[in-house]
């Protein structure tokens, strides 16, 4: 997968110092704990996915100025961390009497957590919902956590182990109070496979790019997976349309639920991963999972009760799942969305994400060309010229206008 290092290399020693001041502006000292106004946030649509996960209790900033700055600076650094570094942790992490325990499903302060052979239900304990955090809710699909066990099958989730990588997304872009939360997909993954289908929905790049974006800035291995190709009518149009992301080096690959194309490979490249399904609410990754592993407990939508917005219905799954698998490994699958935000992505730095608009940046006139309106651009003349497919530039583009400068 295209590394973008400069990216990488930016971002400790420039924005760890741009988000510590923010980070500042946003806190009180000597603030108590108290509930947020219903009023300063909205519930997005159902199949948008923000409800389950929001946490309406938490601790604005501690009270003396020492520890004050010592949480602003953690909150700033945890928003760089390298998601994607090894964390190291054993029992001593456990605190006495708590066992170890990988969460299953989360939704606000109830939790589904696999602990040995059991399979719990399970709440959060107080102390941790008021923790600085920069997430909508402090325990999500994936985490490991130390549970101390009590009667009936029920047990108290005391803490969060170090993550090693973390997929999330803004919680509501430029909506107020909580426009610099992220909503946690998934945690401790390995890579993301991103589910298009070619049609009934339609292949969406623009969806495709953010995915593909958010994976590489958290150092995730990533697939683009094409399902529902039992539906091409022209196989050189779907050729065309995937050789761009191939020769960008993205690995894509090519399956049908229905006709049972591809499965086998499918099944090879989840075997020993933790592997995120994402992608649009009906393009079928819960009937991928169901053949992958026969016996899964999902239900996929018919075509005749989907919904409206390009063809998608009411998704599937409702939160966020982690499936063990026979074969070793697990796969998490995720609540179909219309929209995956980039959190904290300057505009300059899109272009690094997209290695033929990068190469073609070379022949640019400015430095800091846009590759949109500005004379003598490298990009626009390699996309005039066929070198840049006119279907990832556009999505640059989308994907541009919606960036802070």
């Amino acid at each position: 997968m295209p590394k973008v290092h400069n990216y990488h290399k930016a971002m400790e020693k420039d924005e760890r110092s741009q988000r510590l001041r923010k980070s500042k502006k946003k806190v009180r000292p000597n603030a108590t704990s108290r509930k947020p106004r219903q009023k300063s946030w909205e519930y997005m649509a159902d199949d948008e996915w923000d409800a389950p996960g929001f946490v309406a209790d938490e601790r604005v900033m501690p009270r003396g100025s020492a520890e004050r700055h010592k949480v602003v600076e953690g909150i700033a650094m945890q928003s760089i961390r390298r998601a994607g570094e090894e964390v190291q942790w054993d029992e001593s992490d456990l605190p006495a009497g708590t066992l170890q325990g990988q969460v299953i499903e989360a939704a606000g302060e109830n939790c589904t957590v696999q602990v040995e052979e059991r399979v719990l239900e399970c709440s959060v304990r107080r102390a941790l919902l008021t923790e600085e955090t920069t997430y909508t809710s402090v325990v999500a699909a994936g985490d490991a956590v130390a549970v101390r066990t009590g009667q009936n099958g029920y047990g108290v989730i005391e803490k969060v182990l170090p993550r090693r990588s973390v997929l999330a997304r803004p919680f509501r872009p430029n909506k107020g109070a909580y426009s610099s939360l992220r909503q946690i997909v998934a945690t401790n993954i390995d890579q993301v496979l991103i589910v298009a289908s070619w049609r009934k929905p339609a292949f969406w790049p623009e969806l495709v790019d953010r995915y593909l974006i958010a994976a590489e800035r958290n150092q995730l291995d990533v697939v683009i997976c094409i399902n529902k190709v039992d539906l091409v009518e022209d196989q050189a149009e779907l050729e065309a349309t995937m050789q761009p992301y191939q020769e960008a080096g993205y690995q894509v690959i090519l399956t049908s639920a229905e006709s049972g194309a591809g499965i086998e490979l499918l099944r090879t490249l989840l075997q020993g991963s933790i592997t995120v399904f994402a992608g649009l609410s009906g393009v079928g990754k819960s009937s991928l999972l169901s053949q992958v592993q026969p016996g899964l407990a999902l239900r996929a939508l018919s075509i005749g009760e989907r919904g409206k917005n390009r063809n998608q219905g009411r998704h599937t799954t409702t939160l966020a799942t982690l499936y063990p698998l026979q074969m070793g490994g697990a796969v998490i699958d995720t609540p179909g969305i219309r929209e995956f935000g980039l959190a904290f992505l300057p505009k300059t730095e899109l272009a690094g994400f997209y290695p033929e608009v990068a190469r073609a940046a070379a022949g640019c006139e400015f430095a800091d060309c846009t590759h949109t309106h500005e004379p003598n651009c490298g990009v626009k003349a390699a996309v005039a010229s066929g070198a840049v497919s006119v279907m990832r530039y556009d999505s640059y583009q989308k994907i541009l206008c919606t960036l802070s400068d």
